[in-house]
């Protein structure tokens, strides 16, 4: 069976908690069991399939919270899907995820533990043709027109 999952998981997660709040429900704190940039899964089965709720995710100085749906639940465990997040907190937990994943794969091969992901930003020009700089090499003659036949 193919891996369906859109995001990688990180279970690096003992020390996040998420309180979920729905509507006409009394707010529950479970342990967060794993976390993507999609969604949670949490401890604790007390939503049902397709209820939207409103989350806070605790960690180490840090409270996001956000939006979700219920895509799955059982008696032990809630899987959650992000809808949208309050503010710009969605970067924020892309960076945890990035920081913790290196850690949790790099655990076992020293070689993969000092393994950096590096960034690289890119500029794309508007296209204009640069202009000769005073006193440099002068410009090649444009093209000529082509023929008309």
């Amino acid at each position: 069976m193919p891996n369906l999952r859109q995001y990688s998981r990180i279970t690096d997660t003992r020390d996040l908690l998420a309180s979920l709040r729905a509507i006409g429900r009394p707010r529950t704190v479970g342990r967060v069991i794993n976390l993507s940039e999609g969604g949670m899964l949490v401890a604790g089965g007390v939503l049902k399939t397709g209820e939207v709720t409103g989350f806070e995710l605790h960690g180490p100085g840090f409270r996001y919270s956000g939006v979700a749906s219920v895509a799955h639940c059982t008696d032990g465990a809630t899987g959650l899907k992000f809808l949208c997040w309050q503010g710009q907190a969605d970067r924020a937990m892309r960076a945890l995820i990035a920081t913790r994943s290196s850690g949790q794969t790099g655990a076992s091969n020293p070689r993969q533990r000092s393994h950096r992901v590096r960034r690289v930003a890119v500029f794309v020009g508007t296209g204009k043709q640069p202009q000769p700089r005073p006193g440099g090499p002068a410009a090649a003659p444009p093209a000529p027109d082509p023929p008309e036949s």
